[in-house]
């Protein structure tokens, strides 16, 4: 009887923290168009989009990369 009580209690929690997560995608500069040139920010495009990793470039012509991805950039762009 506990641990059907524990279980579904567990379950529950699970249940409301995936219910929480609203899938919105948070990205980070990873190559700063006003301090790098357009060659460094070509050659970081071509291998984030090599190594699948998920990126954009915003309105000013930076590299935004997804935070969840960030170890993925850090490990085929170094």
């Amino acid at each position: 009887m506990k641990s059907s009580i524990l279980l579904s209690m567990i379950l529950s929690f699970f249940i409301v923290i995936t219910g929480c997560n609203s899938g919105e995608k948070s990205y980070k500069v990873w190559v700063d168009h006003s301090t790098s040139s357009q060659e460094t920010i070509d050659s970081a495009v071509k291998r984030l989009s090599d190594a699948k990793v998920d990126f954009i470039i915003d309105d000013n012509g930076s590299v935004l990369v997804n935070e969840k991805d960030l170890d993925n950039a850090v490990i085929c762009c170094s």
